[in-house]
């Protein structure tokens, strides 16, 4: 830890109670000499006025130092929440009526046409960057085409393909500065075009001081933002610094003065800030406290709502064929698929994870919806992968229904195994180990090490490495990891936001499904085109592209809410099929707010919005 950071946490509680806006009350004292020489005549007693509450925030939202906090470059939870605090987009939360609501944020106002293919949006009136200078039509436009272009490659890049293309590939942007519009035209009718305008992919960056690799976002002179802070410092596993911003277009109504973000990985660390009240809000928390916080702090542990999926990846290009036999590339997937299976969801919630989270059954988290039905795990077309993982076995009560049907498609492929299932003995021989990546923040470690004991017992080896979650993201990104521990929340809610993740496009798509090899250097002969051979589809010879992109295509463009539905459970079927993805459970969002820390907008999607907070 960093010494700046471990500083932090050994203040002393005076100083910690001013960084989170607390305050302890002066007492008045008098001396006796000062009373006897008081005179008798009336005298009026002026009370010193109280102090002002300090309006800092102390922020730690774990996960260490985000790989990039470039709002086109970010694909993780914990950078879009810091890039939150200097960016604003289009549209963005604000609190309407007393509840948080998507509403124009950049924007004053906005017109759909009734083809729903484009959105005209009217600016704000002196709408200015960080440092004072003007915001343009043309500077939105440009970092419109700076994100969605093939020359920076960013993982959700994709995401502008929902804008239509001039011949020249910039996108179809029209701007009038005198009349302040900037005028869309969609490629098809996206419902959730707005949430994406408040999504950090699509917030306006100054492309004049940007770079491709996303460097230019450490520094505070080029931090150029237009949200309601500013960075002041940047410290690498250390802190984020943000000032107040004075010319956010609603600054007025900001009463925060300044906002800190700590970076670490450390859960005892993160716990010890708020506990001894140097931080007001922390998301990294080890399950094993909950009982303790809940008693000592009622009220302050939460377990929010959160759209999200946690789940565990498997590369496609690793040969998972036992020893002196060679399987094909759809029977690997059933291995993989067997492995995931394994996995008791039930026991994995009640009694490592701990706060209130739900058994995943397929990708697709609860609270999801498809435009036709509001959670699609209610829904009756979709599917369910693990339907027996609490259920004890005919066999043997020792295993769960779902443990026995994994043991048996492995046998089933042919892996050597001593032992009987009836016995509880049952051991893989030759299951080739598996190497397990891993970041450790909030309670990944215990996760990863219930699912490490879960398949020794059947013989199979993981070993695991933990990493930096900068240096896991970078490792996924290059295509060079097994085995990892994912999670996917909800950029906005509908089902495509959890397939777009798997398309071949998608610098997100660990599993390389659709993408090459990237560095992956442990491939077979059989398995080093795995990722872009025709092995996928109903029938095992459809490339991805074609089995699973195709499908998609037709989710985004579909206008009949049923028929999209039916395409949304498809795609889910033929994902969970490939056994590149084994889905552990659906999230909840712990957190823990000091109670004096008003106004914060926390959403199902993970966005931590703190514009409008006040600290009593």
């Amino acid at each position: 830890m960093k010494k700046t950071l471990a500083l932090l946490l050994a203040l002393t509680m005076v100083l910690s109670l001013a960084a989170c806006g607390s305050t302890k009350k002066e007492e008045k004292t008098e001396t006796p000499a000062a009373a006897a020489e008081a005179p008798a005549a009336e005298t009026t007693t002026v009370e010193p006025a109280a102090a002002a509450v300090p309006q800092i925030a102390n922020i730690f939202y774990g996960g260490g130092t985000p790989q990039t906090i470039d709002p086109a470059l970010n694909s993780a939870s914990s950078g879009s929440n810091v890039i939150k605090l200097a960016f604003a987009g289009l549209m963005g939360f604000q609190w309407v009526d007393g509840e948080a609501k998507l509403a124009p944020e950049l924007a004053e106002s906005y017109e759909v046409s009734e083809d729903g293919c484009t959105y005209v949006f009217t600016l704000r009136e002196g709408l200015k960057w960080s440092d004072g200078t003007d915001l343009t039509l043309q500077q939105i436009a440009d970092s419109w085409n700076r994100a969605g272009s093939a020359e920076l490659g960013a993982d959700y890049g994709f995401l502008y393909d929902y804008i239509e293309r001039n011949e020249d590939g910039t996108l179809n942007l029209t701007i009038d500065e005198a009349a302040r519009t900037f005028t869309v035209k969609l490629a098809a009718p996206t419902a959730y075009f707005l949430d994406l305008c408040a999504f950090p992919t699509f917030y306006p960056v100054r492309t004049d001081v940007t770079d491709n690799e996303g460097m230019w976002a450490t520094d505070p002179a080029k931090y150029i933002g237009t949200g309601a802070f500013r960075m002041t410092s940047y410290k690498v596993d250390d802190v984020i610094t943000f000032e107040k911003n004075p010319y956010y277009w609603n600054a007025e109504n900001v009463t925060l003065e300044a906002a800190n973000c700590y970076l670490s990985e450390d859960n005892v660390a993160i716990l010890t800030a708020y506990e001894n009240g140097t931080a007001c809000f922390i998301n990294a928390i080890d399950p094993v406290e909950y009982d303790r916080l809940y008693a000592t702090y009622p009220g302050e542990l939460v377990m929010g709502d959160y759209i999200g999926t946690y789940y565990i990846l498997f590369n496609v290009y690793k040969d998972y064929s036992p020893a002196g036999k060679q399987l094909s590339v759809q029977e690997q997937r059933k291995a993989c698929f067997a492995i995931g299976q394994m996995v008791n969801r039930d026991e994995l919630v009640n009694y490592v994870t701990m706060g209130g989270q739900a058994p995943a059954t397929g990708f697709y988290p609860n609270g999801l919806a498809d435009g036709y039905n509001a959670n699609v795990r209610a829904a009756a077309d979709y599917g369910s992968w693990y339907t027996g993982t609490n259920t004890p076995a005919a066999e043997n009560a020792d295993y769960t229904e779902d443990q026995v049907a994994a043991v048996k498609t492995l046998i089933d492929l042919g892996y050597a195994y001593t032992g009987t299932i009836e016995e509880g003995n049952i051991t893989f021989t030759d299951f080739p180990s598996v190497e397990f990546a891993f970041n450790n923040s909030g309670a990944n470690a215990a996760i990863i090490q219930y699912v490490q004991e879960t398949w020794n017992k059947f013989g199979i080896t993981a070993t695991i490495n933990q990493e930096a979650w900068a240096t896991l993201q970078t490792k996924l990104k290059a295509g060079d990891a097994e085995a990892a521990r994912m999670g996917w929340i909800a950029d906005f809610n509908d089902c495509v936001n959890f397939l777009e993740i798997f398309i071949c496009a998608s610098g997100n798509n660990y599993p390389r499904l659709g993408r090459d090899i990237g560095d992956y250097t442990r491939s077979s002969d059989l398995t080093k085109d795995a990722g872009l051979g025709a092995y996928y589809g109903e029938n095992g010879d459809q490339t991805w592209a074609e089995a699973y992109d195709a499908v998609v295509d037709q989710i985004k463009s579909c206008t009949d809410p049923a028929e999209r539905a039916a395409l949304c459970a498809q795609a889910e079927k033929t994902l969970m099929a490939t056994g590149a993805v084994a889905p552990l459970y659906y999230y909840t969002n712990p957190y823990m707010l000091k109670p004096n820390v008003k106004g914060l907008i926390m959403m199902a999607t993970g966005d931590v919005v703190w514009n409008y907070v006040t600290i009593e």
